[in-house]
């Protein structure tokens, strides 16, 4: 039998508790600093010694969900007043109630379109529908174990991506300090970075074969290529830092910088050095950082011979075939607990 109780049914708001340090005011510490999205610094002190669950007060991830907006935290920590505080005395139905706000839609709750917004008195309006302890109970276990091995797989993928870099350092030493005492040469006989093409969302085939990349990856997908034959892409303003590469055929959009000639270097060799290389190091700007090539074209960086480029390309390779199974059991999981999520929830 389901009942729908509200949060004021269940546990006790304490919001009234939370207290906000200015980043500047913070004393370092050990305890953690909750915000809306999580720890976001360690202080010293705390207001909080106990189990709680947090509810995300504002930000744009209220829509977005990239992260949870319910979270369980306990022993001492401080919260400042991005993040609701409740108590829950029975943990079992808090479990519950956390993992069913991660898994609807917020949008009816939430307040304010530059700031999305989820104050108190909308919290407090989300109906919760609660079943049978025993069945609840099942439903917890059922998530539970699938988030489990999502957290596996996630850290996987992790270890995956640390080995290549470490592989990188291994073979090749720090880019930026030379670590090897490599030849060097300017960077823009290494590759010369130019800004992408405009391609507007209505002219963007869908069915066609081609990625549309930009500053986060490929997003989209067209029939026309702009570049042939493979390149790499990182971002020029805003996403800074992330670098992506393709083999193929595709069209780098406007907000990203693509390599043009790489100059006979291996695509895949490139792509990590660019990240090694750490080009957030260019940035100008203090509202939205934009990257300058203009800073760096002309300055010196390690110039390794093709044959070792192809060597760490080809256990890139290797790592890649791990990482496909391992994220397409991800994605399994992911849609298995998508499934589980509706059934149970609705």
């Amino acid at each position: 039998m389901i009942q729908i109780k509200y949060l004021p049914d269940l546990c006790e708001n304490l919001d009234f508790r939370r207290k906000p340090i200015t980043e500047k005011d913070r004393v370092e510490g050990e305890i953690p600093y909750y915000g809306a999205s999580g720890v976001v610094d360690y202080v010293d002190g705390y207001i909080f010694d106990e189990e709680l669950l947090l509810v995300s007060e504002d930000g744009a991830n209220l829509l977005a969900r990239s992260t949870p907006i319910a979270f369980s935290i306990k022993g001492k920590t401080w919260v400042n007043n991005h993040a609701h505080v409740l108590k829950f005395s029975n943990k079992l139905i808090q479990k519950y109630v956390e993992l069913y706000l991660n898994s609807i839609s917020l949008e009816p709750y939430v307040t304010g379109s530059a700031q999305p917004k989820l104050n108190q008195k909308r919290l407090n309006e989300i109906p919760i529908p609660l079943p049978e302890l025993n069945i609840m109970s099942n439903i917890i276990e059922a998530i539970s174990q699938i988030n489990e091995l999502i957290a596996l797989r996630k850290e996987q993928l992790a270890k995956l991506d640390q080995l290549v870099k470490s592989r990188f350092i291994e073979l090749f030493g720090d880019p930026i300090r030379n670590t090897q005492n490599r030849p060097t040469t300017d960077f823009i006989n290494v590759v010369k970075m130019q800004r992408g093409f405009d391609l507007p969302v209505q002219d963007r085939q869908q069915d066609g074969g081609i990625p549309v990349f930009g500053s986060n990856g490929a997003l989209d997908r067209h029939n026309v290529a702009k570049v042939k034959g493979g390149g790499v892409i990182t971002g020029r303003s805003g996403t800074i830092g992330k670098v992506y590469y393709t083999e193929g055929d595709y069209w780098p959009l406007n907000t990203s910088l693509f390599s043009v000639d790489t100059h006979g270097n291996n695509i895949i060799y490139l792509a990590y050095l660019l990240q090694m290389y750490d080009l957030s190091r260019f940035t100008e700007g203090t509202g939205v950082p934009t990257l300058n090539r203009n800073k760096f074209h002309n300055k010196p960086i390690i110039d390794v011979p093709l044959n070792e480029q192809e060597q760490f390309a080809v256990f890139v390779k290797q790592t890649d075939k791990s990482k496909l199974a391992i994220q397409q059991s991800l994605d399994k999981l992911e849609t298995l607990k998508k499934s589980l999520m509706q059934e149970y929830f609705g």
